[in-house]
């Protein structure tokens, strides 16, 4: 005859066991326009550090989009019908907005690259996102007017600048054309619809419209092409600024941007895991800066960098 001490001991045998002080696995979603190898490590190394470690007591289950805008959608269903626990919406507006378009219900962290949160309607403020939404804000697009008057002050004999641009550029686009207009520089937009890209005639059409320095927007197809641009850089011979993580391959004559500005994510991530509602934790922006000068593209091109940038940089590449 089986007692009661003796089933309840048997059933204990049988539930999964956790160790005392063992964290709880559990599945991540990672929804982003390219593969998130980028900026996702911060986050994916700050998890680890606060016990959640990729293979162990996390799962995580990746989702890109190849830098195909209309594969979003199905992409976030996808991850919704895995029944995460949390998603993580990296990069451009696209994610986030396809996530909250198919009706996410479990906390959202956006790590928003390219776009302003609070102005595409994904959360209320940044004080108080609301709803099922926090995550990081890079500033990426209020940091293209100062990374086009460095330019021009590296460059300052450039007047005619071709910009790259596609869809996940909008926002960015825009921020440059008000810059150019107080800069007194002309801008000559090369826009790409659909892949593939082609950046031969985009940068033939710049050089015949009189462009002598280029600038190159966020986005996760003209990163997978930096290599591509770099060659056609090199060919025309074009001083180059923007956003890039291959700076001495593009060619670019400097990167002024935040210093890991994703690694709090992984903070708000686990906070949410832990209990806390997502709407209730501030978005955040990042504090520092960081200006890297690529001296090594400006001797090739015969650029002389002003001192004030040299004394500015906090790293200069020889």
């Amino acid at each position: 005859m089986i007692t009661r001490r003796k089933l309840i001991i048997a059933l204990g045998a049988c539930a999964p066991q956790i160790a005392f002080g063992q964290t709880p696995s559990v599945r991540i979603g990672v929804l982003a326009a390219r593969n998130p190898s980028i900026v996702f490590p911060q986050v994916l190394a700050r998890l680890g550090e606060l016990g959640y470690v990729e293979g162990k007591n996390l799962i995580v289950d990746y989702r890109s989009a190849d830098g195909v805008a209309e594969r979003f959608p199905q992409l976030a269903r996808d991850l919704i019908r895995a029944k995460c626990d949390l998603i993580f919406a990296v990069g451009p507006l696209h994610a986030a907005r396809a996530l909250l378009d198919a009706k996410v219900d479990v906390p959202v962290v956006v790590l928003a690259v390219d776009y302003d949160p609070v102005k595409a309607g994904i959360v209320a403020s940044l004080r108080r996102p609301g709803g099922n939404v926090t995550g990081i804000s890079s500033l990426s697009s209020s940091l293209m007017p100062k990374r086009l008057e460095l330019l021009r002050e590296i460059v300052p004999k450039a007047k005619r600048i071709l910009v790259l641009s596609d869809l996940f550029t909008i926002e960015q686009l825009e921020s440059v054309r008000q810059a150019a207009v107080q800069l007194r520089v002309e801008i000559v937009v090369e826009t790409f619809a659909t892949l593939p890209y082609d950046l031969e005639a985009a940068f033939a059409r710049g050089r015949k419209a009189g462009a002598d320095a280029l600038f190159v927007l966020s986005s996760p197809a003209l990163t997978d092409r930096q290599t591509r641009i770099g060659e056609l850089v090199r060919q025309y011979r074009l001083p180059v600024a923007g956003v890039g993580s291959l700076m001495e391959e593009t060619g670019m004559l400097f990167r002024y941007d935040a210093v890991k500005p994703y690694v709090r994510a992984g903070d708000m991530a686990v906070s949410i895991l832990k209990g806390a509602k997502a709407g209730d934790i501030p978005m955040e922006q990042p504090k520092e800066f960081e200006l890297v000068v690529n001296l090594k593209a400006a001797k090739a091109l015969k650029i002389s960098v002003p001192q004030s940038i040299l004394l500015r940089a906090n790293r200069v590449i020889e």
